[in-house]
């Protein structure tokens, strides 16, 4: 493409406002939903909003990938902000959390063509000393939307509403959309191709099916036939992937040990990674009686300690390898995830925020190893592929994880929150009828109205609701550092494919 330097500035600020925004709505909605959960109540869906925009995100944006090679990446690119600015607005209007998740799933179709085809177009763009240079800024858009993003859902949410922490995208989606439609010109010979449509089709459908199962579609009868259907159609998925022209995961990566250990390493940190940014603040809130900044200012250490490990871990792999800057890297996971064990409701706020720093001191020493042992260890021509791959199955990983997290905490709250309420209230009618919502606790004009002994009593029940979770992702934290053992010693140099590039 042909641009002047002028136009090329413009395309490159419109895909990193768009690429921030997509990043930002991951992070941002974490330090907001238990005050939407105040509001609209479905306490049982929590894990839901997070859930269904990162499978919408993830499963379509290979899928868009294609159809920008196939159409051009102008149109999807727009589609992909109109998609999500639709999303956006419908969100805040959300009167149900029912209608908060679907709308969730049509901004994570957005996000879906968003990423990728944006970091396609500066590849188009770009000659290759410049665009590892750009590529750099995607990197740290995504740096900047981890630390923002709860402190800005934080002090939204406290100071305006949680509705315009989604209503915020649209003006910057706009810019992001008219300045790409003014300043990208591409001359684009169409070529369809030969999309992985079943792919998507089962991928989808079988990762539906499995996080209903897990979160309880209702029968037991139920459970067990959405179970038996999502393995069913994840099976299929595999066959089919094995067929695909072009699959959404090539399956022949997956024969290379450091490949397939790198991913299952990935999967169980993303489980980690989403545990921590959706129940962190939903027990600040709700056990501690936090506001939404004061869950985002205690989350916010996750992405502060994240670049110091990886900036440490990235020295670290070049002298030691990649196998003891990983087990370095999970066990500092574990000890962060070991700490929050012992949250309950009168915890101190430093020792929260002490924890969340240590889990991503870890994430940023094992995740910088896992990146960049993948990329050097494939031919070039497959190195695209095969990051976000991997950046793939984290995702899922963390889908997976939060569903599971949403499942102990619906099966563990019921029993103990009618108990404290039963403690709290004792012959007070009124006041049982005004407890006897959980979301209750999550609504600061409601909370204000609870006696503080009967308060103490509802908040010790949620943290210890809570600790299934936690323990959960202490489960994760600990597969993690399992996982981490069986990479390949070595040096760093050992694993390198020694190939010319094109």
């Amino acid at each position: 493409m042909g641009l002047s330097r002028r136009r090329k500035i413009l395309v490159t600020l419109a895909t990193l406002i768009g690429t921030f925004l997509a990043a930002l709505d991951s992070t941002v909605v974490g330090t907001a939903m238990p005050t939407v959960i105040g509001d609209l109540g479905g306490l049982g869906l929590y894990p839901w909003v997070f859930a269904s925009y990162l499978l919408a995100a993830t499963v379509t944006g290979p899928l868009f990938g294609r159809l920008s090679d196939a159409y051009g990446r102008k149109p999807v690119y727009l589609a992909g902000v109109s998609l999500f600015l639709l999303g956006s607005v419908l969100c805040g209007t959300a009167g149900s959390m029912g209608a908060l998740i679907v709308y969730r799933t049509i901004q994570g179709l957005g996000a879906g063509a968003v990423q990728p085809v944006a970091v396609t177009i500066v590849g188009d763009i770009f000659e290759l000393e410049t665009r590892a240079r750009i590529q750099g800024l995607f990197g740290a858009v995504w740096g900047v939307s981890a630390v923002v993003g709860p402190a800005a859902g934080g002090l939204i949410t406290d100071y305006l509403s949680w509705r315009w922490v989604f209503y915020v995208n649209v003006p910057f989606g706009l810019a992001a959309g008219a300045l790409l439609a003014l300043a990208l010109r591409e001359s684009f010979e169409r070529r369809p191709g030969r999309a992985d449509y079943p792919g998507v089709f089962l991928l989808t459908g079988g990762l539906l099916a499995v996080l209903l199962a897990v979160l309880g579609a209702g029968s037991l009868l139920a459970d067990l036939a959405l179970l038996a259907g999502g393995a069913s159609a994840l099976a299929l998925f595999v066959l089919a992937e094995a067929r695909a022209p072009d699959p959404i995961v090539p399956l022949e990566l997956f024969r290379e040990r450091l490949f397939a250990v790198a991913s299952a390493g990935n999967a169980a940190l993303g489980g980690v990674l989403l545990g921590v940014s959706v129940y962190v603040p939903l027990y600040v809130q709700g056990a501690l009686g936090g506001t939404a900044l004061t869950a985002g200012t205690v989350v916010a250490p996750l992405s502060i300690g994240w670049p110091v490990g990886s900036f440490v871990g990235g020295r670290m792999l070049l002298r030691a390898g990649y196998r003891t800057t990983l087990l370095v890297g999970s066990a500092f996971v574990v000890a962060g995830s070991a700490m929050c064990l012992a949250l309950d409701a009168a915890t101190p706020l430093a020792y929260v925020i002490l924890s969340v720093f240590v889990i991503g001191l870890g994430m940023g020493f094992s995740s910088t190893s896992y990146l960049v042992s993948v990329q050097n260890a494939v031919p070039w021509h497959r190195r695209g592929i095969a990051t976000s791959s991997v950046v793939f199955i984290r995702t899922i990983g963390g889908s997976l994880g939060v569903a599971v997290m949403g499942a102990l905490l619906n099966l563990s709250l019921g029993e103990r929150y009618r108990a404290a309420v039963e403690r709290a209230a004792g012959e007070n009618g009124a006041l049982a009828r005004l407890l006897s919502d959980p979301n209750a606790l999550l609504q600061p004009a409601l909370r204000a109205k609870i006696p503080e002994g009967a308060y103490g009593e509802l908040a010790s029940a949620l943290a210890s609701a809570l600790s299934p979770a936690f323990w959960a992702v202490a489960v994760m934290a600990v597969a993690a550092l399992a996982v981490s053992a069986l990479f390949p010693a070595g040096r760093a140099e050992d694993f390198v494919k020694r190939e010319p590039r094109p």
